[in-house]
């Protein structure tokens, strides 16, 4: 039996917080998994996760293993990544089509920018558009999105959360005063980005909220959205990278912190029905690497 199996079905469970979503992950049956987990906790003599029928946590052991763990298979990951690109001498043209902002314009720069200075006889176009594209029929070869789910038909791998915090300029809240309850916002100037919903949970008691704000500021540029904010046209629902620096300085403030926005995620994608070049399947492995780590530092 291979410790990698086990530790990968651990760090999976863990992740995905359900033994039959990890799974499907692994392609494995449920049953599978739940004997990888108790080999290890055997061979391991501890317990690494509480179970009930209705849910699954880690123990403080576990989730002090889970860490060793995952830094662990960060290193393997970044061992293989700086293997490949020793390996091969990568020529020729990297279309990529991004969200913007700090994810795709900040992050994805800095790992291209790593990968292009070892391999210069790359050509790379990044599109910031965001349009809706077929990568199995369009002229791109890798999509980096922020979502809840990547798109249909494509392959995909999972970058990180996308955090997000309500925020207000000192003036709109001397103006309108601090909204306390997700049903404030409807009546209140809202700026907002493609969502046409806001998720809302409270952070005590669990409570639920999804409103459809009343936008009077409609953008999907999140620096416009930011600074629209500063400005003072509303209150937004900004991501958390981009509002911490304003919000540090005192330009923004924080509205209704005890209601947490659901976090997206990101992630890259590439064509399921399109054998990848070894070009883009290095340049692919080594944007997962890079990019995991740089949302890992900066968060």
């Amino acid at each position: 039996m291979s410790r990698f199996t086990e530790i990968e079905a651990f760090i999976e469970v863990a992740q995905q917080g359900s033994f039959t979503q990890a799974a499907a992950h692994l392609d494995v049956s449920r049953s599978r998994v739940s004997q990888l987990i108790l080999r290890l906790e055997e061979r391991l003599g501890v317990r690494l996760m509480h179970r009930t029928t209705r849910s699954l946590t880690l123990t403080p052991q576990g989730e002090q293993f889970l860490q060793r763990c995952r830094t662990g298979m960060n290193q393997l990951s970044s061992a293989e990544a700086d293997l490949k690109m020793m390996s091969h001498q990568l020529t020729g043209p990297i279309r990529i089509n991004s969200v913007g902002g700090i994810f795709g314009e900040q992050i994805l720069t800095h790992a291209l920018t790593d990968l292009m200075s070892n391999h210069p006889e790359l050509s790379v176009t990044v599109d910031y558009s965001s349009m809706l594209v077929d990568m199995n029929r369009d002229p791109v070869d890798l999509v980096l999105r922020i979502g809840h789910a990547p798109a249909e038909n494509t392959e995909s791998a999972y970058l990180g959360e996308v955090h997000h915090s309500l925020c207000a300029s000192p003036a709109f809240i001397n103006r309108y005063g601090f909204p306390q309850h997700p049903d404030d916002l409807v009546r209140l100037p809202t700026i907002c980005g493609t969502p046409k919903i806001w998720e809302l949970e409270h952070l005590s008691t669990g409570e639920r909220q999804v409103i459809t704000p009343n936008a009077s500021w409609r953008s999907g540029n999140s620096n416009a959205q930011r600074i629209a904010t500063i400005e003072g046209l509303g209150v937004s629902r900004l991501q958390t990278l981009i509002a911490k620096p304003e919000l540090d300085n005192g330009k923004l403030v924080s509205v209704m912190p005890q209601w947490r926005i659901e976090p997206t995620f990101f992630w890259l994608m590439w064509p399921r029905d399109k054998k990848l070049t070894l070009r883009n399947q290095t340049v692919r492995d080594h944007l997962i690497h890079h990019i995991t780590t740089q949302l890992k530092e900066m968060t």
